[in-house]
């Protein structure tokens, strides 16, 4: 087995304890995880922004538990589409298609302005590779493997359980001219949608995992969220995702707030 399928396969099912989040979501639990499996979540204490508030072991499903937030439920400010998206059609959690990269297990959760989850929505993802290639376009980011048509790497939707959450495995975002590290966020509701947005990281945690490989080879990033023209304060707004290293990968966390009548 390839050494990057290993890690992956060691980071979603082993037994390492991922630590996250939510800095703008709201509080709440569930003795359900949706897979009839124990989540293993237990509540801790918390300060601020990035620090620690739930325990979630890798090898179980995501709950509302995971989500417990400090903050108030909110609308999340819509953002720029931009000009790579399109609707691959394709509903899994694995969207990595064996690509290497710092695994990332991202949990999203979809509620509404009081904090409701909102079952059924649809949640489309996508982000560009360790190189800033979008799939399914020749975007021209740079590197010698430009994509193109017809490729769907780091891309897919999930159906929101019971509780409002979806969860992704994919691989941390590598960077393009003129644009903080993201990923890229639809939520649709009866195929409508309700939400188009964009996830920001923690700049040390990018500055740390940019300095591995592959994403090394690729040089120096030069914007961050500060300097991003569409990022604005992802903190402020909410989708600054709330992030926690271990073992080989990080979980990476977030409450989306949407009006389901919009």
């Amino acid at each position: 087995m390839p050494a990057a399928e290993t890690s992956r396969r060691t980071f979603l099912t082993g037994g390492a304890v991922l630590v996250g989040a939510v800095l703008a979501g709201c509080a709440g639990s569930s003795d359900d995880d949706g897979g009839g499996q124990a989540s293993g979540a237990s509540t801790t204490s918390s300060e601020g922004a990035g620090t620690t508030a739930t325990t979630a072991e890798a090898g179980a499903a995501l709950t509302a538990a995971d989500f417990a937030s400090l903050g108030t439920c909110r609308l999340t400010p819509e953002q720029t589409e931009g000009p790579f998206y399109i609707d691959v059609g394709l509903d899994r959690r694995d969207i990595t298609e064996g690509l290497a990269g710092h695994p990332l297990r991202l949990g999203v959760r979809v509620v509404d302005a009081k904090c409701n989850p909102v079952p059924g929505a649809v949640v489309d993802v996508w982000h560009c590779d360790v190189d800033g290639d979008y799939s399914a376009f020749s975007d021209g980011a740079g590197s010698n493997d430009d994509a193109g048509e017809g490729t769907t790497f780091l891309r897919g939707s999930q159906v929101a359980d019971q509780d409002g959450i979806v969860e992704f495995a994919t691989n941390y975002p590598g960077w393009y001219q003129g644009r903080a590290v993201h990923i890229h966020t639809k939520v649709r509701l009866d195929d409508a949608a309700v939400l188009t947005t964009q996830l920001y990281f923690p700049e040390d945690l990018t500055d740390e995992v940019h300095a591995e490989d592959p994403y090394a080879a690729h040089g120096t990033r030069d914007t961050r969220n500060e300097d991003d023209a569409i990022a604005g304060d992802p903190a402020a707004n909410g989708n600054l995702l709330t992030t926690s290293a271990a073992g080989t990968g990080t979980l990476g966390l977030v409450v989306l707030g949407v009006d389901p009548e919009a």
